[in-house]
């Protein structure tokens, strides 16, 4: 039985004037190449939040949004 392959996070970016968001996961595929899944949205919080729990969050909300576009699939 094949090993699961599980995406890793890439990067995680945040800008704080548009509130734009940018996750990237990639694993490898079965074929020596690579995946590449990218979420782009929008966050905002009224919460003052540090940096790496920004990370945190919009990490956490890119997983969401993933999961929501495989089960609209």
């Amino acid at each position: 039985m094949a090993e699961r392959m599980t995406f890793r996070l890439h990067q995680a970016q945040y800008d704080g004037q548009t509130e734009r968001a940018y996750v990237e996961f990639r694993r490898g595929d079965g074929d020596g190449g690579e995946q590449v899944v990218v979420a782009v949205f929008t966050f905002r919080t009224k919460e003052r939040l540090t940096k790496q729990r920004i990370k945190e969050e919009v990490v956490r909300k890119a997983r969401h949004v993933l999961k929501g576009a495989v089960l609209a699939a």
